[in-house]
This record gives structure tokens, C-alpha cells and sequence, in this order.
């Protein structure tokens, strides 16, 4: 019987045409899931959801994954929300360990993030992601500030822990080490809060900001999102987009992603105006600056306005914490950091 502070995982990796590298990371995942179900007694699944590939991953993972590794086919390819929220949909255990096809984890990396799990204030655990090259920081805990009309949310901090191999972490004043964003290329989530907010959002797709989307919602439901420094993976940055797609249409989609979000998730009127006034005047200077990728996601974006903003609607009814609780919070906790 497994230790009720270690719950049943089910890991999810969406995949599009990520063979070559699931053949590479994918034996770290199964070791890690392996260790977990066997020194705990948890139950854990795995399950790879296959955004349309055409380059036999579902055939290969079926030729040679262990059996508590599951490949879902669906047609596509559709983007990266789409693809989690089958996995979100499909998982059976309590927490979801969402990772991108192209992480390696450490063996350990579970029995870190799982303990979180046993305070029902949790919404998410991110990890610590280093680059596999070099061993240094990919990705940290997060911090995040409102400035000159957008949320800024993706500065690191890190912070180096002695001992104690297992159990949470304080940080404190502030319990357990905040981050603004639960990365979705390597966190865990409350799978049933997940669900209550309905998953990712799947207009942003094909890719970029669902997770903010995402964690912005959760911190304004007044849940938490937790950095667990112990929890190592190694990321190999964005190996799946930019070989498959033009720097224009990538910038385009990251754009029109980033300014529909802001639209559904500002709170404070007057953040949301000096937010249309900044873009305006990158709407205006257009020409000047020759970026004519904005001015695309802005189009397009625009064509969303309507339902963008029913749904702000709907997150501002269920909100107990504004973006302006948010932002003060982790400038408490940067003054507490040193970071500014």
C-alpha cells in the first residue's frame, strides 16, 4: 500500500513527429516511473499522446515501451493544448506529471515532486531544468511583475538546498518556493483542479503562453504554484518548433497568444488601459520598425476579442486574488530573495 504523501501518477507527453527523441528521452522517464511505483507501492501510468505524427512514433512506442506506457493517436496536428488536454482528459491518477517529449528527468525527480500534493492549496510543482550541455540553469523558479503594459513572467531564480532528501522545503515566510508559472514542459499538477479550470486553453494553439494562461488563472483562483529546486530535468529548448517552423510564424503565433491572454486575464482597469495604450503605439510604429509579425498577431488576435473577453468574464467571477495581489506577492518575496 503506497504512502498517502506519495500519490498515483500519471505522467503525460504530447508528441508531434518526436520520435528521434523519444527514442533518446523517453528510457529516463520509464526508469524514473519505474522507481517511483516500485519503492513507494504508488500506481503511475505513462501516457504519450501522439499529435498526428508521420514519422512512426505510435508504432515504435508500442514495439518498445513497458506496458504501463500508453500511446494515444489523434488526428492532427492541432498544437500543444489540444494534444495536453487528452492527456489531462485520459489521466487516471491524482497528480499529472506534465512533460515535453524532449526532457530527460533524474531517477528521483517524483518522490520531490509528489510530497507538494498532500496540501490542498497546490495547484502545480515546476522543476529546476538544466541544460543538458552545460549543467547550467534552463529554467527556475519563476518571478513576475506587471510592467509597461504586460505581465513580465519569465525571469529565473534559483536557490541552492543541502540535505534533506525528501519532504517540502520551506522558503520562510512564504512556505514552499513560489513561481509565478508552472512550466508545461516539466510540472506537476493537481489533476482535478487542472480539470475545474478546463484544461489549457485551446485557442492559443498551435503553441506558447497556454501554460501562463493557465497558471495566471490558478494564482487568481488562489491556489499555489510551488519551484521544487530538487526536481531535476534536462530541457533541450524548443527542439520540436523551430526546426518545423518559420522565425515569422513563430514570433506571429507567440504574439497573438501573449496579447490574448493579457486580454482575458488583467484585472485592474488601469493596467488594462496602459496595456492598450502600449499596444497601440506598437501597433502604430509598425512601419517604423518593420514588424510586420505583430501586426499580423494583432489581426488576428483581434478576430478573437469577442470570446476572449466572455471568458474574462467568467475568470473574473471566480477569482479570489487580482493580478495586483499577485504582483505584490512576488515582489514581497523577490525583496526576500534579493532579487530586486
Amino acid at each position: 500500500m503506497s504512502d498517502r504523501s506519495y500519490p498515483d501518477v500519471s505522467v503525460v507527453i504530447p508528441t508531434w513527429n518526436g520520435r528521434h527523441l523519444l527514442e533518446r528521452f523517453l528510457p529516463s522517464i520509464v526508469d524514473a516511473a519505474s522507481a517511483y511505483q516500485r519503492e513507494i507501492g504508488a500506481r503511475i501510468e505513462v501516457v504519450i499522446v501522439d499529435d498526428g505524427s508521420e514519422d512512426g512514433t505510435s508504432e515504435w512506442i508500442r514495439a518498445n515501451a513497458p506496458p504501463f506506457v500508453e500511446v494515444i493517436v489523434k488526428s492532427g496536428p492541432e498544437g500543444f493544448a489540444p494534444t495536453a488536454n487528452v492527456g489531462v482528459r485520459r489521466a487516471r491518477f491524482p497528480v499529472i506529471f506534465l512533460l515535453n517529449n524532449d526532457v530527460a528527468v533524474e531517477r528521483d525527480v517524483l518522490f520531490h515532486l509528489a510530497p507538494h500534493f498532500s496540501d490542498p492549496a497546490v495547484f502545480a510543482v515546476t522543476c529546476r531544468a538544466l541544460d543538458p550541455r552545460t549543467r547550467g540553469l534552463a529554467s527556475g523558479g519563476k518571478l513576475g511583475r506587471f510592467r509597461r503594459g504586460f505581465w513580465r513572467v519569465h525571469r529565473d531564480y534559483d536557490v541552492v538546498l543541502e540535505g534533506e532528501a525528501s519532504g517540502v522545503r520551506s522558503s520562510g515566510p512564504f512556505g514552499a518556493w513560489p513561481s509565478l508559472l508552472a512550466s508545461g514542459g516539466f510540472s506537476a499538477f493537481d489533476a482535478e483542479k487542472v480539470r475545474q479550470l478546463g484544461g489549457f486553453d485551446e485557442r492559443l494553439r498551435p503553441f506558447y503562453w497556454e501554460d501562463v494562461d493557465l497558471s495566471l488563472r490558478a494564482w487568481r483562483r488562489g491556489w499555489q504554484i510551488r519551484y521544487e529546486p530538487r526536481a531535476v530535468v534536462y530541457h533541450e529548448a524548443s527542439r520540436t518548433i523551430e526546426p518545423r517552423f518559420s522565425r515569422s510564424f513563430i514570433r506571429r503565433a507567440s504574439e497573438r497568444n501573449r496579447l490574448l491572454v493579457h486580454w482575458k486575464n488583467l484585472d485592474e482597469w488601469d493596467w488594462l488601459l496602459e496595456h492598450v495604450v502600449v499596444v497601440a503605439a506598437l501597433a502604430l510604429t509598425i512601419p517604423i520598425r518593420w514588424d510586420w509579425a505583430f501586426g499580423a498577431a494583432l489581426v488576428e488576435a483581434l478576430r478573437e476579442l469577442p470570446a476572449v473577453w466572455r471568458d474574462r468574464r467568467r475568470e473574473r467571477s471566480a477569482r479570489r486574488w487580482s493580478g495586483r495581489d499577485i504582483e505584490h506577492f512576488f515582489h514581497m518575496f523577490r525583496s526576500f530573495v534579493g532579487g530586486g
